[in-house]
């Protein structure tokens, strides 16, 4: 797979667009009980997250890194990702490099060998309804189209999860959301079902999440708990977090 050389050639158009279009920097940082992702538990105990990004275009176009650990050095991850944004459409990739100690995958960083790679990439489109209308829903299609996605034959299965996302309820300091997402493949490793990345083809998450934006000063800090429920596992979770900053 030649995702390096494809990340070295977005570096470089990045480093050109600065230097003509000049750049917004970006720097968050996230603490949260446990890491839950299209309906999966990634981590399991206390994860520390980052996100650095540069902004290009005012904020329309965004490279970036998104990494997170949890307390005890179990669970590693470190992503590259370029998204671009515009009318309530986003279109991302992301490379995903899960490296946790406890995955039977490479822990080389620069390995892109499929068969032994930890990456994965992943591209998604997104629409807001509300960045143009008053309807406060978000739906999303992700695809994971290179990387650790292999069937019984060693070719990729294009896993696939849609999600859709629905706020309840907004005001200044409450915010209420409820999601649904399910998945597929589109080249499934066998019959019997369990077929993509993420399990077997069905409804894998439904969220109900609700966020409270604290203010001390004039520093906010939202905080955010997270109930998801995953009907193919036949698992639930709460996840709670503070989003500590954000500039």
């Amino acid at each position: 797979m030649k995702a390096s050389k494809f990340w070295i050639a977005l570096l470089a158009i990045g480093l050109t667009v600065t230097t003509v279009y000049g750049q917004q920097f970006h720097l968050s940082g996230t603490l949260q009980n446990m890491h839950l992702w299209r309906g999966l538990q990634v981590a399991d105990g206390g994860v520390l997250a980052a996100d650095v990004n540069v902004g290009f275009f005012n904020d329309g176009l965004k490279v970036g890194l998104w990494g997170g650990t949890d307390l005890t050095g179990d669970y590693k991850e470190f992503d590259y990702y370029l998204s671009y944004s515009v009318s309530g459409f986003t279109v991302a990739v992301w490379d995903i490099c899960n490296y946790s100690p406890s995955l039977p995958f490479s822990k080389n960083i620069f390995n892109y060998n499929k068969y032994s790679t930890t990456h994965f990439l992943d591209l998604s489109v997104a629409y807001d309804f509300g960045a143009v209308s008053k309807i406060p829903l978000r739906l999303s299609w992700a695809t994971i189209f290179a990387g650790r996605d292999l069937n019984v034959a060693g070719n990729n299965r294009y896993s696939t999860f849609v999600y859709g996302e629905y706020s309840l309820f907004r005001n200044e300091q409450w915010q209420v959301d409820l999601g649904l997402g399910g998945t597929f493949a589109f080249n499934r490793a066998s019959a019997d079902g369990s077929a993509n990345f993420y399990g077997n083809d069905c409804v894998n998450q439904i969220s109900l999440k609700t966020t409270y934006n604290l203010h001390i000063g004039r520093f906010a800090l939202p905080i955010f708990a997270h109930a998801m429920w995953n009907p193919d596992l036949k698992d639930g979770y709460l996840q709670v977090g503070v989003n500590l900053f954000a500039f």
